[in-house]
């Protein structure tokens, strides 16, 4: 029986086949064992706790009773493995595989927890596999639409009738499996081995290669519809949306009109060849060479093309709008009515002589730029200096602005979301800065000529805020609050989009304002006749004379609130605090009180659940 200072040292010195290794008991206690090899090993009752085991081959190994708190089992083989009534809490299981075999403690999800179960007709789609030893596997049938297998050892494999269609095959080894009536289609198999594979009635329509895949003797790859990726290509029309191209050489090659919509063309050599008319919106192009490339009438719009090379490119009539063109160069370009409305540039990024980029809409993101009110939305800025620039209310929802320079940075009523990153530590409130998100308070705020067109603005708190100049095109507002004197663009009716007003005598029967901050509102005579007030905040607020009929006030505070002739007959209260509320002449007929509490209440004059009145 080894012990674990034992593996300790042999794995350091290099050894990881520990394959049938007896260590129950075994402390192994935060030891890194990446990838070792215990198939079938006896590791039941161990302490695991934070072990790394990451990749490793834990193939029919006894785990029962160990204790697994925090380890790393990330791509672990835990086929046939006995986990049962093992300590599982706070293991990470991404990209574990198990099959029908594997036994996990009752009650213990491993799909919840990331782990792919490794079976016929399995789903698996979108998988990340990568690197992962899948050899003599039976995925059968299996879903593997999307999935990531780069470099995944598929060897031997059953994956007959299976669904690989767009999945990511780079240098994956299929030598002898079995893909007979397997979908292949549009999927990337740059580099892959697929020497010695059945490849009987396999879909390879749309799929991709190049000449370093290997195929079959005498299989004809082109015949079966796959393209050949190599310079030169004749790829006109093809749809490779969303593909990895990524570092390949397609110079001189025919993409007139080509479908590369969201694809990875990271360092890709397109020197000299026919992009015209191409669909690149959204793609990554970063440090792509296109030198003399065709690109007249190309939609590049939304694209990333840090340092790109696009000298005596020819991009005329092309979209390149919302792009991102930091340190691309443009010398010599031809760049005749192209589009550059709200993409950005910066000091690095070259232009042909004469040029000037802000005259096709482009901006400048630079130390003191001015971007006063520019519609930044979902924009790439990580890393750029923005030192003493001015972006005094511009619209920055869903921008990337991590590890970026915002020293001394103008941020006065810019408008961000959830989804905007700043560098870390950075507080943009502190600026000046609006965060639009649900449920936020905008109280008594002046929003000038903001741009807030989709924005959410559910359950926020528009009371006394001006949006009068605001355009507020396609925003979603329901169950936002607002009063008498929130102001509004002229002709926007509020209520419609469902929002409330909060105000005497107003109809809010059966509105949700669960949750809301509604401390001091006068809502004397309101309707709020069976409303959702759980959990509000209602602390001194005014709601004499005002109708609470069945109304559900769980929870609610209502601290020192005047109730005085409120009808709460039927209404929920439990858990409600009423201490110090003014409750005279209240009715409360058919109220439960026992759990509220009215310590200080004044009841005087109250029609008490039975029906009584308080003297």
């Amino acid at each position: 029986m080894m012990n674990g200072d034992e593996i300790r040292k042999r794995y350091a010195a290099g050894e990881r086949d520990f394959s049938g290794a007896d260590l129950s008991g075994t402390s192994l206690s935060g030891a890194d064992l990446q990838r070792v090899g215990l198939w079938r090993g006896n590791l039941s009752k161990a302490n695991l706790v934070g072990t790394n085991l990451s990749g490793a081959d834990l193939f029919g190994v006894s785990l029962s009773e160990a204790n697994l708190s925090r380890a790393v089992l990330c791509g672990a083989n835990l086929s046939e493995a006995d986990l049962r009534l093992s300590i599982l809490q706070g293991a990470n299981l991404r990209a574990a595989l198990y099959n029908e075999a594997t036994k996990f403690p009752a009650n213990f999800d491993p799909k919840l927890a990331g782990a792919y179960l490794i079976a016929p007709g399995g789903e698996l789609d979108e998988a990340s596999l990568s690197g992962i030893d899948l050899s003599n596997a039976n995925l059968k049938g299996a879903s593997l639409i999307r999935a990531d297998l780069w470099k995944t050892n598929l060897r031997e494999a059953n994956l007959s009738q299976a669904n690989l269609s767009r999945a990511h095959l780079i240098g994956t080894d299929f030598n002898g499996a079995d893909l007979s009536g397997a979908s292949l289609k549009e999927s990337n198999l740059l580099g892959a081995d697929l020497r010695s594979t059945n490849l009987l009635s396999t879909e390879l329509t749309g799929a991709i290669y190049d000449e370093t895949t290997q195929f079959p003797q005498d299989f004809n790859p082109e015949a079966a519809g796959a393209y050949l990726i190599t310079p030169g290509a004749a790829l006109v029309g093809v749809n490779l949306n969303g593909v990895n191209l990524g570092g390949v050489d397609l110079s001189e090659a025919s993409l007139r009109e080509t479908d590369l919509r969201g694809a990875n063309l990271f360092g890709i050599t397109l020197r000299r060849a026919n992009l015209r008319g191409a669909k690149l919106s959204g793609s990554i192009l970063w440090e792509a060479e296109l030198i003399g490339a065709d690109l007249r009438g190309a939609d590049l719009s939304g694209s990333d093309l840090w340092l790109a090379d696009f000298r005596e490119a020819d991009l005329s009539r092309a979209d390149l709008s919302k792009s991102n063109l930091f340190g691309v160069d443009f010398r010599d370009a031809n760049l005749i009515e192209v589009n550059l409305q709200g993409a950005i540039y910066n000091e690095m990024t070259q232009f042909p002589e004469g040029f000037e980029p802000t005259v096709s809409g482009a901006y400048l993101i630079a130390p003191n730029a001015s971007l006063q009110g520019v519609n930044l939305t979902a924009t790439d800025m990580r890393g750029a200096n923005l030192s003493g620039a001015d972006l005094s209310r511009a619209k920055l929802f869903g921008a990337n602005l991590q590890e970026a320079i915002l020293e001394a940075t103008k941020l006065e009523e810019a408008l961000y979301n959830k989804v905007t990153q700043f560098p870390e530590g950075f507080d943009p409130i502190k600026s000046g800065a609006y965060l639009i998100a649900p449920g936020v308070s905008l109280q008594g705020v002046n929003l000038g000529e903001a741009d807030f067109s989709g924005a959410d603005l559910s359950k926020t708190n528009l009371m006394s805020a001006n949006l009068g100049n605001v355009t507020l095109e396609n925003i979603k507002i329901e169950g936002a609050i607002y009063d008498e004197a929130t102001q509004f663009p002229e002709g926007f009716d509020p209520t419609i989009g469902g929002a409330y007003l909060i105000a005497p005598g107003t109809s809010l029967k059966e509105a949700n304002l669960s949750k809301a901050e509604l401390g001091g509102v006068d809502l004397s005579q309101a309707n709020l006749s069976k409303a959702s007030l759980s959990y509000v905040d209602l602390w001194g607020a005014n709601l004499s004379q005002a109708n609470l009929e069945g109304a559900n006030l769980e929870g609610a505070n209502l601290l020192g609130a005047n109730l005085t002739g409120a009808n709460l007959s039927e209404a929920y209260l439990k858990g409600a605090n009423l201490d110090g509320a003014d409750l005279s002449e209240a009715n409360l007929k058919g109220v439960d009180l026992s759990q509220v509490d009215l310590e200080g209440a004044i009841l005087n004059g109250s029609i008490m659940p039975d029906g009584t009145v308080h003297n």
